[in-house]
């Protein structure tokens, strides 16, 4: 195990300027305008789908790109000249948004809807349900209700953004209307937080454990934790310095409530972005279990990501997502049902000889997901989406 001191204060927000600035940035802009519109700016879907994107992009020669909040939308009808494109991230339908839109259409501005998980149709809720294991009736309303929020304003897109190829494909054949892919990717203080993180690593590793780590983040992942749960009961029974850390919201099994009570499992229900990098950091093996539905299929990486640029080996459920990125033995380990045990021992055992693991993994993921490596990938993206569904802004 590694114990690393965060010297930093974290604050939960993350640094979008207030809405006065992001007005006049984009009255006073003479490059084309790219606006996004999102509920809220504090959540892990912002900042991956859009707080990332607006910073990759903020010295690219061609597109000014901001975002605007669902209530401030009344706010910019003046602006609407100055938009050549609309990106919904994730949006849900509301009042205001669905009034927003009918006027954006008239106006004939091109609007895509960026969509990050499997949520926007009804038929989709019960694997959802079925992921975090809750099937009470107000769960269930409660999200049957969302999904439909998300699919009307969904369907009044004319195109879609899509994190995975199975995501991809599946809003293809609901929607039959074009869609992008774009990964997720790393912002810069991610990346310099990570990099601060290997140094201490570098000078403080003290073996006096070995912890297993699991970061849920949401409840999303409670029967995905059950996957992996009799193997990690296993080796923690014939190897008492192995130790599970969750980081999120996750209800415990009897069994797992015990080894807690013991001190063996750690939980920690929720940090800030900036100090989940820490708490990766700290731990030996990142566990990555997916129940295999259409739901988990359409996840993306960003778990084994922000895992490999802290110097962290991951194992991996073998599914679509992490069988086309993890080549097994070499930058991680992937794994099915029945052969946890048995990889999460081999990394227990020859934990000494990972580095060349960990090095692959570091380097594929700055290669593929680095910040400084993402603005032409979204420049070709702009340019693709506006030449295909561009229309032509009438208050132009």
């Amino acid at each position: 195990m590694y114990r690393l001191k965060c010297d930093t204060e974290f604050d939960m927000q993350l640094d979008v300027p207030e809405f006065s600035i992001r007005y006049y940035q984009l009255l006073n802009s003479k490059k084309k305008n790219i606006i996004y519109i999102k509920d809220v700016f504090d959540n892990s879907t912002f900042r991956y789908r859009t707080y990332n994107v607006m910073e990759a992009m903020e010295n690219n020669f061609k597109y000014f790109v901001t975002c605007f909040l669902v209530s401030e939308l009344y706010s910019i009808y003046k602006l609407l000249s100055k938009i050549d494109l609309i990106i919904l991230q994730r949006a849900k339908w509301s009042f205001e948004l669905e009034s927003f839109i009918r006027i954006v259409k008239e106006k004939k501005i091109p609007i895509v809807y960026d969509m990050d998980d499997l949520i926007y149709h009804t038929k989709y809720v019960p694997k959802y349900l079925n992921s975090i294991g809750d099937y009470r009736d107000f769960t269930v309303d409660s999200f049957f209700a969302l999904s439909k929020r998300y699919e009307l304003i969904a369907s009044s897109s004319d195109g879609f953004i899509a994190t995975t190829n199975d995501l991809k494909q599946h809003l293809e054949c609901d929607f039959n209307k074009p869609v992008w892919l774009m990964p997720n990717f790393f912002n810069k203080e991610q990346e310099e937080e990570s990099r601060k993180i290997c140094l201490l690593k570098e000078k403080n590793y003290k073996r006096d454990k070995f912890v297993i780590g699991y970061f849920s983040g949401s409840n999303s992942h409670q029967r995905d934790l059950e996957i992996v749960e009799s193997a990690i009961i296993k080796l923690m029974d014939k190897y008492p310095d192995i130790y599970l850390k969750i980081v999120g919201y996750m209800s415990l099994s009897k069994e797992f409530e015990k080894l807690k009570k013991d001190g063996r499992i750690l939980i920690d229900k929720f940090v800030p972005f900036q100090e989940l990098q820490y708490k990766i950091g700290e731990v030996d093996l990142n566990i990555i279990p997916l129940q295999n539905h259409e739901f988990n299929h359409c996840k993306s990486e960003l778990k084994y990501f922000e895992a490999s640029i802290v110097d962290v080996v991951s194992c991996a459920t073998d599914n679509n997502v992490y069988h086309n990125i993890i080549e097994d033995g070499k930058d991680g380990f992937l794994c099915t049902e029945m052969d946890w045990y048995d990889k999460i021992e081999y990394v227990y055992l020859n934990y000494d000889k990972m580095k060349n693991v960990i090095k692959s993994a570091k380097n594929k993921c700055y290669q593929l997901y680095g910040n400084n490596r993402q603005e032409e990938r979204i420049l070709n993206l702009y340019d693709d989406i506006i030449e295909s569904i561009g229309g032509d802004n009438e208050t132009k």
